[in-house]
């Protein structure tokens, strides 16, 4: 007997909409959780895992009296926040700030300089405690995303006592280091991560922007506190191109949803970690409003901008005899410097360089050889120097203290690194080179 038009079409298969994960709801994909996530035996199991990384962590932190390892570093970068004095360092500030609160915490008034013994009124075991809380966090921590990953409770368990348990991860938390912050922000971020991903099929629902969001500050903290956080940055990336690409091949997707996502993606997981990298940045030159040597490598207009800065103290008007530093406008092209080192090719005269420290081989005689109105170009290099103070349009030359000799321009030979410039050296007081116009040049003010 042949099935009718009806038993047909009850037999064909309904469409498959795994394609269209990213970009639709389902009300049987709403009940897709972990059995028993927060139930009982989860309670249990993350307190007993946090109670044994915090003993691991805890037990005689502070038998080690002395700053050990890296806490010479990073303790005394805390000790310049609490005295407000300005630093450079190659690392985000987040976790330095982290760093500085607990010092604050602990009472510190910033005048040890984490070297050798700490004194009795350093409460350093409270300042390393603070530090290992974030590594108590990594076992939870740890549970937590393999059961948003699926995984049984067996094995979760498993995975955070391996993280309890390892050696590198538990010394790491014991000491007054980034480590421990950047750890933590990048188990909360890969956390986050797998929160969002298991909300993938209820796209724009409450619980998809909550995490979404969320993955968002993780990723703004990790980036914050270390540059090796990036490669958390790189794995969300990653999965973020791989879903976007997914909706993209889906016919199903409609294009002002998949906008949608787009436009989601870019605020939570661009603007908001931007911003949380910008904040730390905004809150450290905030703190950091006293002068010291390093900020020699920023900008002249900040470092006028810092309390005790030497720019300030010095007299407005730049003289015929006057020594000064000069210092380029670029940041980190430092001052200009030279010392008895000849050029190895070139001119093979004596090397004029940028160097980023006070020095006093920076110190340079200005001497003012033609006023401003005066300039016709043809004469005044071995003419006498002019008193009074310097203005826009002066001829004046450079009298290097330190060696005897002045700063000079050659058009005949390549700069030594930056081919696309001239050299420039430094010619012997007494020499033929002084007489030239080259040694000569024009104040633009």
């Amino acid at each position: 007997m042949r099935p009718s038009k009806t038993e047909k079409s009850e037999r064909m298969p309904l469409p498959s909409t795994s394609k269209s994960f990213a970009a639709y709801s389902s009300r049987q994909e709403s009940r897709d959780h972990v059995p028993g996530l927060w139930d009982h035996r989860d309670r249990l199991i993350i307190l007993a895992l946090t109670l044994l990384c915090a003993f691991t962590r805890l037990y005689r932190i502070g038998r080690a009296n002395r700053a050990s390892w890296d806490e010479m570093h990073f303790g005394k970068f805390g000790a310049l926040y609490v005295n407000r004095t300005f630093y450079h360092d190659v690392h985000p500030n987040l976790a330095k700030l982290l760093i500085a609160l607990s010092e604050v915490l602990a009472g510190h008034n910033g005048t040890f300089n984490f070297k050798g013994e700490y004194p009795p009124y350093v409460n350093y075991v409270f300042m390393r405690m603070f530090n290992a809380a974030f590594g108590i966090t990594l076992a939870p921590l740890a549970y937590l995303t393999c059961r948003q990953l699926r995984m049984p409770v067996g094995f979760a368990a498993m995975a955070g006592l391996f993280v309890t348990m390892d050696n590198a991860l538990c010394v790491i938390s014991r000491f007054i280091l980034l480590d421990a912050p950047l750890l933590a922000f990048t188990a909360f971020a890969l956390m986050m991560l797998a929160c969002f991903y298991r909300q993938r099929r209820q796209a724009f629902s409450a619980g998809w922007w909550r995490f979404l969001l969320m993955t968002g500050v993780s990723l703004g903290l990790v980036a914050s506190a270390k540059w090796v956080g990036m490669f958390a940055v790189a794995l969300v990336g990653a999965y973020t191109i791989y879903e976007l690409y997914e909706m993209f091949c889906d016919t199903h997707v409609p294009v002002h949803v998949y906008l949608k996502h787009w436009a989601a993606r870019i605020v939570a997981l661009i603007v908001i970690p931007l911003s949380i990298y910008m904040l730390t940045f905004k809150i450290h030159f905030m703190v950091l409003n006293r002068y010291n040597n390093s900020a020699n490598f920023m900008p002249m207009g900040f470092q006028t901008k810092l309390i005790g800065n030497p720019i300030s103290q010095q007299p407005y008007d730049v003289e015929t005899g006057s020594s000064i530093r000069l210092q380029s406008h670029v940041s980190g092209a430092g001052y200009l410097h030279s010392h008895t080192h000849q050029y190895p090719a070139g001119s093979m005269r004596q090397q004029v360089t940028g160097y980023g420290y006070a020095d006093g081989n920076n110190l340079w005689n200005v001497q003012r050889r033609l006023a401003a109105e005066n300039v016709d170009g043809t004469r005044g290099a071995m003419s006498e120097a002019i008193s009074g103070p310097i203005g826009h349009g002066d001829v004046i030359a450079l009298h290097h203290n330190s060696t005897n000799t002045y700063l000079y321009a050659d058009t005949g030979h390549e700069a030594p690194v930056s081919k696309q410039f001239k050299e420039v050296s430094a010619v012997k007081a007494d020499s033929a080179e002084a007489a030239r116009l080259n040694m000569l040049w024009v104040v633009e003010i």
